[in-house]
């Protein structure tokens, strides 16, 4: 079994903040939380610490690929706008959280968008 994924955001802790700022009358957080509770401080992330509980997967590895980009501040919304948090939003409340967030966004940002690979052997 291979997973793989990641969140992508600002590289930059003061962006970081002033894009939660901006959000922040709309979306309180735009992460998605793992679904076991693992907290973002453990070494082992979700799916990982859940496969080894199934006896379908032993064996469980976890990678770290580190990935930074560069993007535009446009490409950046329309990463935004893939997510839940935004998704679900009225459209007039989207749009106006989207002008919010640009307004913060330099041209050109760089992202963190390392990909976190789990890899466990059928059992």
């Amino acid at each position: 079994m291979a997973s793989f994924g990641g969140p992508a955001q600002p590289a930059d802790p003061a962006l970081e903040e002033a894009i939660r700022e901006a959000r922040a009358p709309f979306v309180e957080r735009d992460d998605v939380p793992s679904p076991d509770g693992t907290p973002p401080d453990r070494v082992m992330q979700w799916p990982g610490t859940e496969l080894p509980q199934s006896p379908l997967f032993h064996d469980v590895r976890q990678s770290t690929i580190e990935r930074r980009l560069t993007v535009s501040s446009r490409d950046y919304i329309g990463h935004l706008s893939t997510i839940s948090a935004y998704v679900t939003l009225p459209p007039a409340d989207r749009e106006e959280v989207y002008r919010r967030i640009l307004r913060v966004l330099p041209d050109h940002l760089e992202v963190t968008a390392d990909i976190i690979v789990h890899l466990a052997r059928r059992g």
